[in-house]
């Protein structure tokens, strides 16, 4: 069955939310600062929340966010801006009772020769459960099915003396759809991660009156290119605009915007 990822718990599909069944994590976002040459440890606190004893593995993996936001993943080891050589866990297996807890001890050790060219890297930490499921058929056959749940846990690591934040809006641009759509592109040319805020505003040249769509947060990881579309309101008054977008990355960088003037026939 499917793999889920949620912020603290993992639940199976159809289970009303109430239940609570499934696997807590907590935190959810381990965030380094290790100078090279030197480690850390921090520690996660798994806890069964299924209704029997369970078994459950721990590993790595590579990730990124592609250009709307989405996670993929890859192997550990393979992405240039992967952490993950430099974490190690004490566990990688073990087995809970309902309701028992597991304490997980998550070490960084930055390289020495990382103080060469530092930046910016992160890797995931899951947890996923590794129990099965037999159920007997009318044939008299077996089928398996695993019932599984997975929690992600977000590994940050951020050299000290790494603290540049910039963002640049490199376009605002018509999409050739049949809706009144329009994209920002922006990228993170800094080199720490940046939660940003986008919006745009529309300003009508015929009366003077302005209509600001709802904005969109979202984090952005050194050199990633994000997209982010907005749909101009279906009843807009004909006429020209000034259509105005904007990239929010903070009180410490400043704004980036770009302008068009539109007309609505």
């Amino acid at each position: 069955m499917i793999a889920f990822l949620a912020s603290t718990v993992a639940t199976a599909l159809g289970q009303q939310k109430k239940e609570q069944s499934g696997i807590e994590v907590r935190p959810v976002t381990l965030e380094f600062a290790v100078a090279p040459g030197t480690s850390a440890t921090q520690k996660v606190y798994v806890t069964n929340a299924l209704t029997t004893k369970t078994q459950f593995t721990a590993y790595l993996n590579d990730w990124r966010r592609d250009t709307i936001g989405s996670h993929v993943f890859s192997l550990p080891g393979q992405d240039p801006r992967t952490c993950a050589s430099s974490v190690t866990i004490d566990k990688t297996f073990f087995e809970l009772e309902p309701g028992q807890r597991e304490e997980i001890t998550v070490t960084l050790q930055e390289p020495v020769d990382s103080q060469q060219a530092p930046q910016m890297k992160w890797c995931m930490f899951f947890i996923e459960t590794v129990k099965e499921k037999q159920l007997g058929t009318s044939t008299g056959f077996k089928t398996t099915i695993a019932n599984r749940y997975r929690v992600g846990v977000h590994i940050y690591q951020t050299p000290p003396g790494i603290t540049e934040k910039e963002v640049r809006l490199l376009s605002l641009l018509p999409m050739e759809d049949t809706i009144k759509r329009y994209r920002l592109i922006c990228q993170n040319t800094g080199g720490t991660q940046l939660q940003c805020s986008s919006y745009m505003e529309l300003f009508s040249l015929q009366d003077g009156s302005k209509i600001k769509l709802p904005s969109q947060e979202f984090p952005l990881f050194p050199e990633q290119v994000h997209y982010i579309d907005f749909i101009l309101p279906e009843k807009l008054a004909k006429g020209k605009y000034t259509l105005t977008g904007i990239i929010d990355a903070g009180e410490e960088v400043a704004l980036e915007a770009g302008q068009l003037t539109i007309e609505v026939y």
